[in-house]
Order: structure tokens, then sequence, then C-alpha cells
């Protein structure tokens, strides 16, 4: 447990400075981040499923589906990584902070746990294995490469602003 959780707070260190020092993760930081948007798209799609609406929303390098997974990860590594140490160093903890917040340490670290492990069986499996436009498994994760009729049916406003950019420029649309 104790490796695994070293290695979940190395990981999330790396991602800190990459977010922060590289050029290209700075830009998905800021491709990442919340916007208006991503609300009007939250309602359209719900308009989408209900039937109310014939197309779904025309989304950008990343979807209010990728961001809230991102942020729930984000958010879910911090809970994880405070209360883990806590628990972890236990004496120290208790000579700053009373039994009880180490009780609720240890509570919020476990359903912590749970609710990260469900969000992963059932929301992200679903949207890179069992969702049936992407029926038996999306291979993005794999290498990272998206074909164009994916870029039309999953980032259309990505695609379009990618043809749009000048020729020297521009990225490969496999590189999304």
């Amino acid at each position: 447990h104790r490796i695994a959780a070293t290695a979940m707070v190395g990981v999330c260190v790396y991602h800190l400075f990459y977010m922060g020092l590289a050029r290209r993760g700075r830009e998905q930081l800021l491709a990442m981040s919340p916007r208006w948007q991503d609300l009007r798209d939250a309602a359209q799609m719900v308009g989408y499923y209900l039937g109310r609406r014939p197309d779904r929303p025309a989304f950008d390098r990343f979807g209010y589906i990728e961001k809230l997974e991102y942020w729930a990860l984000v958010w879910g590594s911090i809970v994880m990584t405070v209360t883990g140490f806590a628990l972890w160093f236990e004496n120290q903890s208790l000579m700053l902070v009373p039994l009880w917040v180490l009780d609720l340490a240890t509570v919020v670290h476990y359903y912590e746990a749970w609710l990260a492990t469900l969000a992963i069986i059932v929301w992200h499996f679903y949207w890179v294995m069992f969702n049936p436009s992407v029926y038996p498994m999306s291979l993005v994760w794999l290498d990272g490469h998206m074909s164009e009729e994916e870029m039309r049916h999953e980032h259309p406003r990505e695609l379009e602003r990618l043809r749009e950019q000048p020729e020297d420029g521009k990225e490969s649309k496999d590189d999304s």
C-alpha cells in the first residue's frame, strides 16, 4: 500500500512540474480549464440524450466529461495524499491534531478510495471501452492517436481549429 502511495505521489509531483514548467503542459492545463462553454455543452448533451436536440454538442480538445474526470482525479489525489500521509505518520499527526481528525481522515481516505475505484470502473471504463461509439475499445489510450473520423465525432471544434492553423505551426490530426 505504501509503495503504491509513494508511486502515486511521485507521479503527481511529476505531473505538477510538467503542467507548470513544460510549454505543452501549460497548454494542456489551459485547455483543461473549466469554461462556461462546458456548462452549455453539458446542458446541450442532456437535451440530446432526452431527444430534444438532433445533434450532440461539438466538443473542443477536452469535453466537459474529460474535464470533470481530470479535476476529480486532481481533487481525489490531493485528498488521498493528505489523508494518507496523516495516517502513515500517525504519531506525528497526533502531535498536531486531535484523534477525531485522524479518525475522520481514515473515513475520508477509505471512501475516497472506493469513489476513485468505482469512478474508474464505471465512468472511465465506459468512455474508453464499453461506449458503443468506441467498442470494443478506444485505442487512443495506447498510442495517443485519433483518426480524422474519430476527431469529427468526438472533438469537431478542435478538428476545425487544427484545419484553420497555418501549415508551419500545424499539429498532425493524429497528435490529438
